[in-house]
């Protein structure tokens, strides 16, 4: 297994890109929102890397940390947050060295950014000590998790960052190494660690072992470590359409689902939550032929809610996890419930007949 600094491990690939847009799309709405109530804001960069990536031809790209720090500096210049704190961790000392060079080299760039906190250290341990020195206290954090392959993130230290409240976390849970290595018994403690649970023994002999390792991670991270909310978004690799990893977002806030599955859902093929790799573009291209599938939405609502009355928002809250559809589909849906005479509305936040949100009431009348 080559080191984590190995020359190949930093070439700038197109799933890194598409990983990188979803940051930069999801944090400064974060760090914006939790803004608005706190003065002071934490991004913790769990494998920061060398800070930089290198295209085929020699140019460079910046990596997350560079990312965090031009979005905190945007922000605060707009006065939109006060103070960003960023922490970059990374052990690899040829890593950790290039990371602390390039973001001295870019420091002029971001003179409203306090000084970052570096650590040359096992993520674990730096996490581990966060909890235990700061805990509950610690400012509202947004933790990216990137790993290069599936150890050093026990699900303990997971647990221990969710138990926090105002902490999210964006995780690249690599299901292909884990996959791959599955059967090798020396390793079963590792998997363990990871899953917080042996229950992923049970799955050595399925043939669609990707789906059920991913859900039994996800399912962990809603009852054991009480996020009350996830999404996933599959990346494939740039040369064909093989999973490398999933990126995983936890959160104990709707408002956080909404905005992140919103971002994926407009980042990934046709609706399909997912960079496909070499079929990407075709696919894309190919859906925007179809319709989204409404009329499915419409009987999932009319069936789940029958004789109930919600708000807006309550629908969104109660089901969102349970249905590829974002905001835009549920308003679509509903309206053409209405006009069909399946639902009433009683419009209280929206202003006009044509609107739909928040707490405007809805009372499904039943099947159709």
């Amino acid at each position: 297994m080559p080191k984590d600094s190995a020359p190949e491990k930093w070439i700038y690939r197109e799933h890194t890109r598409v990983k990188h847009e979803i940051l930069r799309k999801y944090l400064p709405a974060w760090l914006t929102i939790l803004g608005k109530y706190h003065p002071r804001l934490c991004y913790f960069d769990g494998f920061a890397g060398r800070g930089e990536y290198l295209g085929e031809h020699g140019e460079r790209f910046p990596g997350s940390p560079l990312i965090a720090m031009q979005i905190a500096e945007e922000l605060i210049e707009q006065k939109k947050v006060k103070e960003v704190v960023p922490i970059f961790i990374e052990k690899d000392p040829h890593n950790f060295a290039n990371l602390q060079a390039v973001l001295k080299a870019n420091k002029s760039q971001f003179p409203h950014v306090g000084e970052p906190i570096f650590a040359n250290e096992e993520f674990v341990k730096v996490i581990s000590d966060v909890l235990q020195k700061v805990g509950p206290q610690l400012a509202p954090s947004f933790f990216f998790i990137d790993p290069f392959g599936f150890s050093g993130v026990p699900f303990s230290t997971i647990k221990g960052i969710l138990s926090i409240p105002r902490t999210e976390i964006f995780f690249a849970f690599m299901i292909r190494d884990i996959n791959r290595f599955l059967a090798e018994r020396h390793l079963w403690p590792v998997f363990d660690e990871l899953y917080g649970t042996s229950e992923w023994r049970t799955f050595l002999d399925e043939p669609d072992r990707e789906r059920s390792l991913r859900e039994l991670y996800t399912q962990q991270l809603r009852d054991e470590a009480k996020a009350k909310y996830t999404w996933d978004f599959r990346v494939c690799a740039d040369e064909r359409m093989q999973t490398i990893y999933y990126l995983i977002h936890a959160t104990k806030h709707f408002k956080g689902l909404k905005l992140m599955k919103g971002i994926l859902y407009r980042q990934g093929a046709g609706g399909m939550f997912a960079y496909l790799g070499p079929q990407d573009s075709t696919i894309r291209y190919q859906t925007r032929m179809f319709d989204d599938d409404i009329p499915s939405l419409k009987k999932f609502l009319v069936s789940r809610f029958s004789g109930e009355t919600l708000a807006y928002n309550q629908v969104l809250e109660q089901s969102y996890m349970d249905t590829p559809f974002i905001d835009k589909h549920y308003r679509e849906a509903l309206k053409s419930l209405e006009g069909e005479g399946n639902i009433l509305v009683k419009r209280i936040t929206s202003k006009t007949e044509l609107g739909l949100s928040g707490n405007d009431r809805i009372t499904f009348l039943g099947d159709f």
